[in-house]
């Protein structure tokens, strides 16, 4: 399939203005382009990784710390609890479109470390809440805190990479998620042995330690991100003209200043609402297996230690085929088909889960690694799908803010739909991940048909102009 942006429509004379510009006669050896890229890579992936890492880790260790005791030691209704957990999407969907205007009007390298910064302190003060609402203001605060990094690292991504370069990167990120999740059920298996230190119980030690940690990293990335290719200070004036080529060679007439023409703009872009329905599909089943996982698992028969342990398989899992598929989607320029197949085996996990009796435990734990694949790796593909076929930084920021804002309305309801009243098979949440994962199967195959289509009206429009100079870069990737 043709690896390519947005739609046929040419970009406005405002773009023009303000877009890149190349030299057509120079040219990147394959071997320097691979070899800048991997620097690239050790400069900036592991820091961004490491950032979502604690993000993820931040957010989802509540649920380790409710079988650990949070819930008796706050002395929590079952609905105060599902009510502290969708506080923080409430807050994080809120935020997320002006974070990202607020992280193109700044810059990356200010913005990204200082929210981490701050949400890693709130993380802290989570360890010494007495009541409810002392919990809902720390998990209200979390939302708004987090809400910057995710889209404003995908937009990040876009600025260092080629378009053919961005999904096994975004997935090496996302992967982060899957790792919180497996060192998140080892974190908390030892650290709620630090029960009575301090004359704290070992639940609030979950949350200290991680907060601890998050500022560690939030100081390390003020000192590792950095804007972009032209104010790289670990690329050497070659290289720095190498990659700045590369990538305006791939974005060409694409509109980089700021612009609220293009702000609005993404709003009308019917692929943005149709990435937003997909995100929302596979979020709502990715926040509530994230959140739920441990109490699922404990749902089968096991003891809190023994279920905080048995998360980790799930998401080593889910790490493997999330970078894997990522790989392949770049090798091969596809992201709508491989999209499918994985939104379909996250469909039979959480059919498995409904269909098959309580009593076959081995098939139910096994349907929670069939769960973990296909959401995470979905969620990993399309993303990016969506920032490949954006034309312009304000509007691709824009965008990637307005699908994960929507997207993050699935963590709202994701917060409630696994209730202490349907354990232990839980139907109805994995009826609604069930269903909510149709839904995200369905748009991706639409979405991919238009998408399709668009690329035919161009191909059409060129054979009748003879136009062929520079019309790869105007073709959606599919």
């Amino acid at each position: 399939m043709k690896e390519e942006v947005s739609s046929p429509i040419p970009p406005n004379p405002e773009s023009c203005a303000a877009s890149s510009t190349y030299d057509d006669d120079f040219e990147i050896d394959p071997k320097e382009q691979a070899r800048i890229l991997r620097k690239v890579d050790l400069h900036l992936l592991p820091i961004i990784t490491l950032l979502y890492l604690m993000s993820f880790l931040d957010r989802s260790s509540i649920g380790n710390a409710k079988i650990a005791g949070l819930a008796v030691s706050l002395d929590l209704l079952p609905v105060q609890y599902n009510i502290a957990l969708s506080i923080f999407f409430i807050s994080y969907v809120s935020f997320e479109i002006p974070s990202n205007i607020l992280l193109k009007k700044l810059s990356p390298s200010l913005w990204l470390p200082s929210i981490c910064l701050g949400w890693g302190i709130v993380m802290t003060m989570h360890g010494i809440v007495q009541n409810f609402g002392g919990l809902v203001a720390c998990r209200l605060l979390l939302g708004f805190l987090e809400a910057g990094l995710f889209p404003g690292v995908v937009f990040l991504l876009t600025i260092w990479y080629p378009r053919h370069a961005l999904v096994f990167r975004f997935c090496v990120f996302f992967s982060a998620a899957t790792l919180a999740g497996a060192f998140g059920g080892l974190l908390a298996r030892g650290l709620v042995e630090l029960d009575g230190v301090g004359g704290l119980e070992g639940w609030r030690w979950i949350f200290i330690i991680e907060g601890i940690a998050t500022v560690v990293v939030a100081v390390l990335a003020y000192m590792r991100i950095q804007d972009s290719p032209s104010t790289a200070q670990f690329l050497s004036p070659p290289d720095k003209k190498a990659l700045k080529a590369l990538l305006a060679r791939d974005s060409a007439s694409e509109a980089q200043d700021f612009s609220w023409s293009e702000v609005r703009g993404a709003f009308t872009e019917w692929k943005v609402w149709t990435s937003a329905i997909i995100c929302l599909g596979i979020a709502l089943p990715t926040f509530s297996f994230a959140l739920f996982l441990p109490s699922i698992i404990r749902g089968l028969g096991f003891t809190a230690a023994r279920s905080q342990l048995m998360t980790v398989p799930p998401y080593v899992a889910a790490f493997v085929f999330t970078i894997s598929v990522g790989w392949v989607s770049d090798r091969y320029k596809s992201r709508g088909i491989p999209l499918l197949i994985f939104t379909g085996v996250g469909i039979i996990g959480y059919a498995v889960q409904v269909a098959i009796p309580h009593s076959h435990l081995g098939a139910k734990y096994f349907a929670t690694f069939l769960s973990a694949v296909g959401i995470f790796t979905a969620s990993g593909l399309n993303i990016p799908w969506l920032s490949n076929n954006l034309r312009g930084h304000s509007r691709r920021a824009t965008g990637s803010a307005v699908q994960v804002a929507v997207g993050q309305l699935g963590g709202i309801a994701g917060a409630y739909i696994y209730r202490e009243q349907n354990a232990p098979r839980y139907l109805l949440g994995h009826g609604l991940a069930l269903g909510f994962l149709a839904m995200a199967f369905v748009t991706t195959a639409l979405q991919w048909w238009l998408l399709k289509r668009e690329n035919e009206e161009l191909e059409r429009k060129e054979a009748a102009e003879g136009v062929v100079s520079g019309a790869e870069r105007f073709r959606n990737t599919l």
